[in-house]
C-alpha cells in the first residue's frame, strides 16, 4: 500500500482536541437515526479551514423519513467472504456499507457495497491492496493519499478487476448549524473522495464516492451530519445518487416527488425474452443501447419490453431520465 501522509505543522490546541483515534472509533452496535434532507442542497464543499461555520439551518427535509447510521459485526455480514480481514461494517442508511478494520496506527477499508439503479448490488472488494482511510491520530490538517486494487462484482458484469485511488482529510474545524436553531461547536469535518475504474465488456466504467461527515467527537463517535454522492460514469451513461442526513429534523419539507425517493427497478436480470421495469407507467418512451452505444431497440413502454431479438450481451435502457442495465 503506497501512502503519503501530510500533517499541518502549526496546529492549535483547539484542532488537536478533535482528533480521530482508535479509542473514539465507533464500536459494533453503535447507531444513530438521522433525518433525510434535500439532496439538491448546497453541501458547502468549499468551506474549509479552522474556525469556520457550516450553516445548514435552513435545509429542507423529507417529512417522516430517517436513515440509520450504524456499526455492525463484519463476521455476521452476508458479504463477508468478499472482505477478508474486515471486522466492522459502517452502514450509512443502507445506501453505502464500508467494510473496515483498524490498529492503534490506522483505519483500513477492505471495500464497500452499494445499490445502483443501473447495476443493482455493487460489491467493490479491495482484496489485492486495501484502502487506507486514516492514520491515527487523524486531526485537522492531516490527509492521506492511497492506491488500492481488487475487483468489482455486479449481476450484469460478474467479477471484474478494478483499481483506484483515494484521498481523505480532516479539512475543517468549527461550528455546525442545523435546523431548529441547533448549533454545535468544536465540530470536525472528515472528507473522503475516491475513484475506482474497471473495464466492463471492454467499456471503461468509473465509480466515484464523495463523502463529507461532520463529527462532534466530544459527544458521539458517529457523525451528526452527512453528505454523500456516488457517481457511476462511462462513455455510455452517467449516474449520480446523493444522500444528505441531519441529526436535527428540518422545519421545512419537500414532497416525495421532489426528492424522487422511488428508484426504478428492472427485472429479471439477466433477461431472456422479456423485461419489466418497476416504478414506470405505461406510455413512456424508452431506448436500449448496446455496450458500444448503438441503439438496438426503442419504443413505448407497455407492461414490459420484449427483448427476444437481442443477442447475448450487456445492454442499457434509458427511460424517464434514468439508465438501467441488464444482461441477456
Amino acid at each position: 500500500m503506497k501512502t503519503i501522509t501530510i500533517a499541518c505543522c502549526l496546529l492549535s490546541f483547539y484542532g488537536l482536541s478533535q482528533s480521530f483515534n482508535q479509542a473514539n472509533e465507533p464500536a459494533i452496535g453503535n447507531l444513530v437515526s438521522l433525518h433525510l434532507c434535500d439532496s439538491n442542497a448546497n453541501i458547502l464543499a468549499g468551506t474549509m479551514g479552522n474556525n469556520v461555520t457550516w450553516d445548514f439551518s435552513q435545509i429542507a427535509g423529507v417529512f417522516g423519513v430517517t436513515k440509520d447510521i450504524q456499526i455492525t459485526d463484519a463476521s455476521l455480514d452476508p458479504n463477508i467472504a468478499s472482505f477478508a480481514g474486515a471486522t466492522k461494517v459502517y452502514d450509512i442508511g443502507g445506501s453505502l456499507l464500508t467494510y473496515f478494520s483498524s490498529t492503534a496506527n490506522d483505519r483500513t477499508s477492505q471495500g464497500f457495497v452499494f445499490n445502483e439503479p443501473a447495476l443493482g448490488l455493487v460489491i467493490a472488494s479491495w482484496n489485492s491492496n486495501n484502502q487506507l482511510l486514516m492514520n491515527y491520530p487523524f486531526t485537522y490538517g492531516d490527509l492521506t493519499n492511497d492506491n488500492f486494487s481488487g475487483d468489482v462484482n455486479t449481476t450484469p458484469t460478474g467479477t471484474i478487476p478494478a483499481i483506484g485511488s483515494s484521498n481523505t482529510s480532516v479539512d475543517g474545524v468549527g461550528t455546525l448549524k442545523l435546523p431548529g436553531n441547533n448549533t454545535y461547536n468544536n465540530v470536525v469535518r472528515f472528507h473522503l473522495t475516491d475513484s475506482a475504474s474497471a473495464a466492463v465488456f471492454g467499456t471503461a466504467v468509473t465509480f466515484i464516492r464523495d463523502v463529507y461527515e461532520y463529527y462532534d467527537l466530544a459527544a458521539s463517535n458517529l457523525p451528526i451530519f452527512v453528505t454523500m454522492n456516488i457517481a457511476v460514469s462511462s462513455p455510455l451513461f452517467n449516474l449520480n445518487n446523493t444522500l444528505i442526513l441531519s441529526k436535527d429534523q428540518p422545519t421545512t419539507f419537500l414532497g416525495m416527488g421532489e426528492e424522487q425517493l422511488a428508484k426504478l427497478c428492472l427485472f429479471p436480470n439477466p433477461a431472456q425474452q422479456h423485461i419489466a421495469i418497476q416504478g414506470i407507467d405505461n406510455g413512456v418512451d424508452f431506448f436500449i443501447t448496446n455496450s458500444l452505444g448503438k441503439t438496438v431497440l426503442q419504443g413505448t413502454y407497455a407492461d414490459g419490453v420484449d427483448v427476444t431479438i437481442l443477442s447475448a450481451g450487456l445492454y442499457y435502457v434509458t427511460i424517464n431520465g434514468q439508465v438501467l442495465s441488464f444482461t441477456k
